[in-house]
């Protein structure tokens, strides 16, 4: 199990990120935002397990595909999806650790 305070901030983060991504704007405006309000200070050593394999694949796509805040290559539709599902798997796992906790 990871840290309990890693996976609090990054369940934290996750839902700044999510709340960007509900926001106005294009979906390349709202992934910038999101990535700048909240992903770009995730790493991927925040989590381990299952978690840990979606973290990284969003924050490798957000690395790879980002330079200077500003999106270089737009997603296409799959991996909008697929980015937008591990960013809620993450925060819906991450969220559920902390009830359970409680």
């Amino acid at each position: 199990m990871p840290n309990v305070d890693e996976s609090d901030y990054v369940s934290e983060k996750m839902s700044v990120a999510i709340g960007c991504l509900c926001g106005e704007g294009s979906f390349k405006q709202r992934l910038e935002n999101a990535t700048i309000s909240a992903l770009g200070v995730l790493k991927n050593s925040d989590l381990t397990g299952e978690l840990a394999g979606d973290l990284k694949y969003i924050l490798d796509w957000t690395n790879r595909n980002m330079d200077n805040g500003v999106i270089q290559r737009e997603p296409g539709e799959f991996e909008r999806r697929k980015i937008v599902e591990k960013m809620l798997h993450v925060l819906t796992e991450t969220a559920k650790r902390q009830v359970e906790r409680q």
